[in-house]
C-alpha cells in the first residue's frame, strides 16, 4: 500500500534538508563542524553543458544533442570552460587543460586529429590559467603570462611567425609576455598584457587585428590606439575592447551588420567607439556572429548587430541595430554574458543561468528547441560559477547537486504527482491518458517514465500515463 500523500511529502523535504545541510533545533551540529561537514562532502566543480553534439563537443561520451544539462563528471576542480566552434576546453586547478570535440585539425591538442567525446588532457601544457576557444584553434595563458596555441595556423593564428597548417600538440605564441587575459575568434587571437595593451595576430581580411591594415599576420601586433583595456572579447570577424575600468567599449573589424556600434555598417581597422552607451559602467563584453553585447554593473545588457535569432535578448528588429539596445534591465542579476553565433548565455549573482537566441538544439537548455527572444532560466542548473557559449551548444562551471532518484508516483493523481516531483527537485513532463479495463485506476498514474528508482539530473522531466475509464464507462 502506498505510503500516504502528506507523509511522503514530508519524507522528500526532510531528505531535501539533510543534503542542503539544514540545521535543525536540539541537538543541532555546532555551524563551524556542520560547515566543514558540508565542505568535505560538497563534490568538485564540473563542466555543465547542453546543445547541439554532433562533434561529441558536450564531452558526455556521446553525438547526442540534449536541450537540458547534464555533467560532464570529469570534475578534478575545473575552473573555467571554453567554447570553439565544435571543440571545447577546461582549465583545472591543478593547471592542466583537457579537451574534447571537434579534432580534424588538431583543436583538442592531444597530438592526433581524432574526435574526442570525452575530456582527454592536452599534451604538454602545465600552470594554466585561462583557456579560450576559436573556430578552429585553442590558446592557453599560462601563470608566467606567455601564450600557448594549437590546432588550425593556415591563417596565422596560433602566431608562430609562419603559416604551418595543422598543429595538434601546443607550442607557444612567439614574442609575448606579461599577459593577463586571451580570447579566441574565427582565425584570429587576442592577448590583454599587464600594461594595458592589446595586441592581435591571425587572420585580417576585415581589420580584426586592428593595427590600421587589412594584412594577416603571423606574429602578435599592437591593437592601434588602445591603453588601460581591462576586458576583451573576439567573435567571428570582430572584437570589442573594454578600456579604463569600465568607462567605455570600442570594437574593431567587420561591420556589415553593424556589429561595431558605431551607427554604420562600414568596417574599421583600427577601433571605433561604441556610441550611445551613456554612463554606464561596464564591466564585461561579449561577441558572437556579427553582433555584441556588454554587461553593466547594474545588471543590465546592451546589444547590437544581428539579431536573426533573438540573440540581442529582445524582439528581432527588421533591420540589425547599428548602435546598442538596451535589451535586458538594470536588476536582473547578471553578473556574466558569453555569446555563440546565434545565442547568449548568462550567468546570474545566485549561480543561475540565463539563456536566449537561437534553440535548434536545445543550446538554451530549458527542455526545448523552441527559439526565444528574452531570457529563459536553464532548467535545473544551480551553482553555477562561470559560463561559456560555442556553436549551438553551451557550458557553465557549477558544483554538481545531488542526483535524485525518480520517485513511485503510481496511483496519485495528476496534482499529487506534481507535487511528489516537485519536492523532489524534478518536473512533471508529458500527461497522457490510456483507456483501461480496471475502474480503480481512473484518474490514477499507472506508469511513468523514467521508472521509479532511477537516478536522474535535478530539474529532469517525469512523463506519465493516467488511467481513463473504459469504453463503456464505470459503474
Amino acid at each position: 500500500m502506498k505510503i500516504l500523500r502528506s507523509r511522503r511529502l514530508a519524507g522528500l523535504a526532510a531528505c531535501a534538508a539533510l543534503v542542503l545541510g539544514v540545521a535543525g533545533t536540539a541537538g543541532a551540529v555546532p555551524a563551524q563542524a556542520q560547515a566543514q561537514a558540508s565542505a568535505a562532502l560538497a563534490p568538485p566543480p564540473d563542466v555543465a553543458s547542453w546543445g547541439a553534439n554532433g562533434f561529441g563537443q558536450l564531452g558526455d561520451g556521446t553525438t547526442t544533442s540534449r536541450s537540458r544539462y547534464a555533467d560532464i563528471g570529469a570534475g578534478n576542480n575545473v575552473v573555467q570552460v571554453a567554447a570553439g566552434w565544435g571543440h571545447s576546453l577546461e582549465a583545472r586547478s591543478d593547471g592542466t587543460v583537457w579537451a574534447w570535440g571537434r579534432n580534424d585539425l588538431g583543436e583538442v591538442g592531444d597530438g592526433t586529429t581524432t574526435n574526442r567525446l570525452a575530456p582527454v588532457q592536452v599534451t604538454g601544457l602545465t600552470g594554466v590559467t585561462q583557456v579560450a576557444g576559436g573556430c578552429v584553434h585553442s590558446l592557453a595563458l599560462r601563470s608566467d603570462g606567455t601564450v600557448w596555441a594549437w590546432g588550425d595556423n593556415t591563417l596565422g593564428e596560433l602566431g608562430r611567425g609562419a603559416v604551418t597548417g595543422v598543429e595538434a600538440t601546443a607550442a607557444p605564441v612567439s614574442g609575448l609576455a606579461g599577459v593577463t587575459k586571451i580570447s579566441a575568434g574565427c582565425g584570429f587571437s587576442l592577448a590583454l598584457r599587464s600594461d594595458g595593451t592589446l595586441w592581435a595576430w591571425g587572420v585580417n581580411s576585415a581589420g580584426q587585428l586592428g593595427n590600421g591594415s587589412t594584412a594577416n599576420s603571423t606574429v602578435p601586433v599592437k591593437i592601434t590606439g588602445l591603453s588601460q583595456v581591462t576586458a576583451i572579447a573576439a567573435g567571428w570577424d570582430s572584437a570589442v575592447a573594454v578600456v579604463a575600468g569600465g568607462a567605455s567599449v570600442w570594437a574593431w573589424g567587420g561591420n556589415d551588420a553593424g556589429q561595431l556600434g558605431d551607427g554604420t555598417t562600414a568596417s574599421h581597422s583600427i577601433p571605433v567607439r561604441v556610441t550611445q552607451l551613456g554612463t554606464v559602467h561596464i564591466t564585461g563584453a561579449a561577441v558572437g556572429m556579427k553582433y555584441a553585447a556588454i554587461l553593466s554593473a547594474d545588471g543590465s545588457v546592451w546589444a547590437w548587430g544581428a539579431d536573426n535569432n533573438g540573440q540581442l535578448g529582445n524582439a528581432p528588429a527588421a533591420t540589425p541595430p547599428t548602435r546598442p539596445v538596451h535589451t535586458i534591465a538594470a536588476g536582473s542579476g547578471i553578473t556574466q554574458i558569453a555569446a555563440g553565433p546565434d545565442h547568449m548565455v548568462a550567468l546570474k549573482s545566485d549561480g543561475t543561468v540565463l539563456a536566449w537566441g537561437d534553440n535548434s538544439f536545445g543550446e538554451l537548455g530549458n527542455g526545448t528547441t523552441t527559439s526565444v527572444t528574452g531570457p529563459v532560466q536553464v532548467t535545473g542548473l544551480t551553482g553555477a560559477t562561470q559560463v561559456a557559449a560555442g556553436i549551438r551548444a553551451s557550458f557553465a562551471v557549477h558544483v554538481p547537486q545531488p542526483v535524485p532518484p525518480v520517485p513511485d508516483l503510481t496511483g496519485d493523481t495528476k496534482a499529487q504527482a506534481g507535487q511528489v516531483l516537485q519536492a523532489a527537485g524534478l518536473v512533471l513532463g508529458t500527461v497522457t491518458k490510456d483507456p483501461e479495463k480496471d475502474c480503480a485506476h481512473n484518474g490514477l498514474v499507472i506508469s511513468q517514465t523514467p521508472a521509479a528508482g532511477t537516478s536522474v539530473f535535478p530539474g529532469s522531466a517525469v512523463s506519465i500515463t493516467i488511467g481513463g475509464p473504459p469504453a463503456n464507462g464505470c459503474p
